[in-house]
């Protein structure tokens, strides 16, 4: 699209990489405009407050989370937990930037956490990662693999990774982090 465009899917696909970038309290509205080269009234006039613009950046990613916890909850456990990790794994290389901004900024967690849903949704994913009867090993596990889903977007090292190979390095790490069996007969949800 042509510079001078705040169509909302570009104004939050720049926010995005900004948030990224600078992270979200780095970030202003004014710098957002400034990149997309519109006023700052363009931007309030799709978003009244930085905190909707955070909310419209998160969103996709929710709904993936969402996504892959409907396909998964209709398996036991612990078929549930590795489907759930062989999905976040694909989710993680497909969308590195989103995921850097949801699981590495402390402004973007803060706000989500302040939605009932969105912490709700993070509490889902972490009970079907550990199981209904979790201990604190259980709950350290599930927290150190859900944070290191970040790692695809911030260690250049890993970045430069194939796309597959990090999937599935990705997937063999969660799994035997988690103690989860190998359960490559079922296909991985959100493809």
């Amino acid at each position: 699209m042509p510079r001078g465009d705040a169509a909302p899917e570009r104004l939050v696909a720049r926010a995005l990489e900004l948030f990224a970038r600078h992270g979200v309290a780095g970030t202003s509205l004014q710098m957002i405009a400034d990149d997309l080269g519109v006023t700052k009234a363009a931007v309030y006039y799709h978003f009244r407050t930085k905190e909707a613009v955070v909310h419209a950046v998160l969103a996709p990613a929710f709904a993936g989370f969402a996504d892959l916890l409907y396909d998964v909850e209709r398996y036991p456990q612990p078929q549930r937990a590795a489907l759930l990790v062989d999905g976040l794994a694909h989710q993680a290389v497909q969308h590195r930037t989103l995921y850097s901004v949801v699981l590495r900024d402390v402004a973007a967690a803060q706000l989500g956490r302040r939605s009932a849903a969105q912490a709700a949704l993070f509490d889902r994913l972490r009970d079907t990662l550990t199981g209904p009867q979790a201990d604190a090993g259980a709950l350290v596990r599930a927290a150190i693999f859900l944070s290191g889903l970040v790692g695809p977007a911030v260690d250049p090292a890993v970045a430069a990774l194939d796309d597959d190979a990090l999937e599935a390095a990705i997937r063999s790490a969660g799994r035997r982090l988690l103690g989860l069996p190998d359960v490559a007969a079922a296909p991985v949800p959100g493809r």
